[in-house]
């Protein structure tokens, strides 16, 4: 296409040139006329040609400035699935797991408060690990924490999900506010936590805090975890360790981790 617009555009160069002499003589205007009259289809051609190059180059350079984050956007957000009620046997075993011992939740004493943790059924208990049980596994092939670990923490903070922390701000694992945080925060039984958008964000920041916090706990098995995580002062209770380990064997989520 090129080498014919070149063509056409020697063509009429030249023809104005030899039409030059002429038009010196006679009026521009009427010059010009009898030029377009007897050149006028090598002219629509050239025209068209050229139309269509630019066109095509405009296109191209608009599809080469187009940013990563417009392309992005126009792609569209996939859905969050994480946390959509899945079937628990997805992570843990299909036998048996109803009938694991009945594992009260703890009193969570050194809150000095009741009101905050509400009576939790086995059902409520057993829904709610449902729900998180792929959300603790992608978390575990992320970032090394063992699943059950995410579990039975999770369940252990937020009683199931039944407490006002959970429900009002989606901290799932009573993470408080502290120099390392920039978010936003409530305060609750005098405490401050954590507010998150989701309960996804919260499962995430809990996996950013463990592997800031535990990276040399890389491999080790949830009991470990749990030591590390009452040592390092985390949860709100002071067998925290021991109620942790407890909720992993009764309800067997060590299934998970493998």
């Amino acid at each position: 296409m090129f080498l014919i617009i070149k063509n056409n555009l020697f063509y009429v160069c030249g023809s104005l040139f030899q039409t030059d002499a002429a038009m010196k003589k006679e009026s521009t205007a009427h010059v010009v006329f009898l030029f377009v009259k007897d050149n006028w289809f090598k002219l629509s051609l050239t025209a068209l040609m050229l139309f269509a190059w630019f066109r095509k180059d405009l296109s191209f350079q608009v599809k080469m400035d187009e940013s990563p984050y417009r392309l992005e956007k126009s792609a569209g957000k996939p859905k969050e699935k994480y946390t959509e009620s899945i079937p628990l046997s997805a992570a843990l075993p299909k036998t048996g797991r109803m009938e694991a011992p009945s594992i009260n939740l703890p009193g969570f004493g050194s809150m000095g408060s009741t009101d905050d943790y509400p009576s939790v059924g086995e059902a409520e208990k057993h829904a709610y690990l449902a729900r998180f049980a792929k959300v603790a596994r992608e978390e575990q092939k992320r970032f090394g924490i063992p699943a059950s670990i995410i579990l039975a923490v999770s369940l252990h903070q937020s009683a199931a999900g039944q407490r006002d922390v959970t429900t009002d701000i989606n901290n799932h694992f009573a993470m408080p506010c502290n120099a390392e945080w920039n978010g936003a925060c409530r305060e609750f039984q005098g405490h401050t936590y954590r507010k998150y958008s989701s309960a996804w964000a919260s499962f995430r920041d809990f996996s950013l805090y463990s592997k800031e916090h535990f990276a040399r706990l890389k491999g080790a098995d949830y009991e470990a975890w749990a030591l590390a995580l009452e040592n390092e002062g985390f949860g709100e209770t002071d067998n925290f360790a021991k109620e942790i380990i407890e909720l992993i064997q009764g309800y067997r989520l060590d299934a998970a981790d493998k």
